[in-house]
């Protein structure tokens, strides 16, 4: 019996420089032509801001995010930053098994799901001081932002060739260990409790073989998981935490270097100011004159208002569908909130008791006697703006945007980047372990509908919501009626019944609460035989990130019963 193994042919390469977005014309984009229709295709994103449509479903790729594309997929590239790279390689995938090479598909990864390896490795393994001027650019553009590609022809013995192949080989093996790996979820989980009590006792002294007992592991084992995670060893994580907090110190106090030391855990003076140097390139003094008062952070909002953020933000007052969800995700409990109706919806109902409602478009009357430091509003009355703005900064943005982007705007306004970074990595990695979990229950690129059935009427829902979980994670596509309606901007359409038969799907998903069960389950009970019809509670239609990670546990038992199910979830 011959021992079968894999084997790679790179067919091509380049260094792709998406168009940057434009804001007053139609958005430019990168679409490739495959000259081997039935290569595999590689992508990775060296740099921040890069977009991925794969079947008009949208992605927002981080940098180090490497993916593989089928030849049936396809998909074209964004981005809003001028600088942003992607490398793109193309290849036909063998199985060698004694003297026969037979040509297989690529299976070995999930084809459309971002791994994201670490920049270090990727730029070590791909590039050199003179990368950008040894790989082959964009050749030219062709109408309607189409790029083509020029194949390169470098023969399959030249060297080049041949140590490209190897470290395109490299990077697909880093890939498929990230994809086999079974990494400890105890010791994931115990970092991630490690790292939040640093940021809550950063000021007390903390030490490393501390913080490795805690999570029941040895140093060296504990501060390797920890640079895995953070990207960054432990003393200069807390380090970093520390610095941190103390430039708010110094922007806001007048006290002593000694006591802003003591204050955020360093022991010495001399040191704290030797380290903050070294973070921040100024000496403290220097750094709170040249950042005083006078120069407070300003942002841009969603429309496109100037913004000044307070020095403080303990009291925060929020509006819209998902912002408490992604408020609370990085541990900020805003005082007053739209909560009206989503009292008797959301899944975190036990965590809104101490939030005071201020209407659904946050009502000036029930904002003023909370004396908000700021106002974040995903709902908001134009009319009434003037009115908040006076009671305090008001910040507007868009609930149409992808949850990632969604949590990480907010994460930033609140230097919570990090929180939110480690929500998405831990929210990937049990992504990706749900899709292997159900690889038998369903195929990607299967067509899903989600309908939203609230009292006697129908709606059929975007990339929001529920459907942002199905389209986004786990690899469904819209069918072409509701795709029609993602891309002319709607996030849900309303129907009458007779058009539901228009919309139904390999997969069709139901969200509705139990009273509305016997209007709407005979709609549906016909279609059974012929479609796979499946009923969850209307609770699971938001797509904030509290939302979207516990859905993940019961998504299993959604899929164990791929006829119509008579038990709302």
């Amino acid at each position: 019996m011959h021992n079968i193994s894999p084997y790679i042919q790179l067919q091509q390469y380049a260094l792709l420089c998406p168009t940057p977005l434009s804001s007053e014309s139609t958005l430019q984009n990168i679409r490739i032509e495959n000259n081997h229709a039935d290569c595999c295709t590689l992508l990775i994103i060296m740099d921040h801001g890069v977009r991925l449509h794969i079947d008009n479903v949208t992605q927002n790729l981080r940098q180090g995010s490497c993916i593989i594309l089928s030849y049936q997929h396809i998909y074209r590239l964004e981005t809003d930053n001028s600088q942003a790279r992607v490398a793109w390689f193309t290849f036909k995938n063998f199985e060698v098994d004694g003297l026969i090479l037979r040509r297989v598909p690529y299976a070995t990864l999930i084809s459309g799901y971002p791994y994201k390896l670490p920049m270090s490795i990727l730029k070590t393994t791909l590039v050199g001081e003179d990368w950008e001027c040894s790989w082959p650019r964009n050749a030219h553009v062709q109408k309607h932002g189409e790029v083509r590609t020029q194949e390169q022809s470098l023969p399959t013995f030249a060297p080049e060739y041949l140590i490209l192949q190897a470290k395109l080989q490299l990077i697909l093996g880093m890939m498929a260990q990230l994809e086999q790996a079974n990494p400890s979820v105890d010791q994931e989980k115990a970092v991630h409790q490690s790292l939040l009590h640093m940021e809550q006792h950063y000021n007390k002294e903390l030490t490393v073989e501390y913080l490795a007992e805690m999570t029941g592991m040895i140093r060296w084992q504990y501060s390797k998981k920890f640079k895995t995670i953070t990207g960054k060893q432990p003393i200069e994580y807390l380090t970093e935490l520390r610095v941190k907090h103390a430039k708010n110190l110094l922007l806001r106090s007048s006290e002593t270097l000694r006591e802003i030391a003591k204050q955020v855990g360093f022991k010495d003076e001399y040191y704290f100011s030797r380290r903050f140097h070294q973070f921040t390139g100024y000496a403290p003094r220097e750094f709170a004159k040249l950042f005083s008062r006078t120069h407070l952070r300003i942002v841009t909002d969603s429309l496109g208002r100037k913004v000044q953020l307070p020095e403080t933000t303990n009291r925060i007052v929020a509006t819209g569908t998902n912002t408490i969800g992604e408020l609370l995700a990085i541990g900020i409990m805003p005082i007053g909130a739209g909560i009206a109706t989503m009292k008797s919806q959301v899944i975190y109902k036990n965590k809104l008791h101490s939030i005071l409602d201020i209407g659904l478009q946050a009502s000036p009357e029930q904002v003023s006697p909370l004396k908000p430091d700021l106002m974040l509003l995903g709902n908001y009355c134009e009319r009434q703006l003037s009115q908040l703005d006076a009671i305090a900064p008001t910040i507007v943005y868009s609930g149409r945007n992808t949850t990632y982007e969604r949590l990480l705007y907010i994460a930033d306004l609140f230097n919570r980047n990090k929180v939110a970074e480690q929500w998405i990595n831990r929210y990937e990695a049990n992504i990706r372990r749900l899709r292997r979990q159900l690889s038998d229950q369903y195929h990607v690129g299967e067509h899903a509908t989600v309908y939203l059935v609230l009292g006697k009427k129908v709606y059929v829902m975007g990339q929001n919501g529920f459907a942002a979980t199905l389209y986004e994670s786990l690899g469904f596509r819209p069918p072409a009626p509701v795709n029609h309606f993602i891309q002319e901007g709607m996030l849900w359409v309303q129907i009458e019944l007779n058009q539901i038969s228009r919309y139904l799907s390999d997969r069709n998903f139901v969200l509705s609460n139990p009273s509305d069960l016997q209007f709407i389950t005979p709609l549906f009970s016909e279609k059974s035989s012929l479609y796979n019809v499946h009923w969850l509670d209307s609770s699971w239609n938001y797509d904030d990130p509290i939302t979207r990670e516990r859905l993940l546990s019961v998504l299993p038992s959604i899929f164990t019963n791929p006829k119509i199910q008579r038990r709302i979830l």
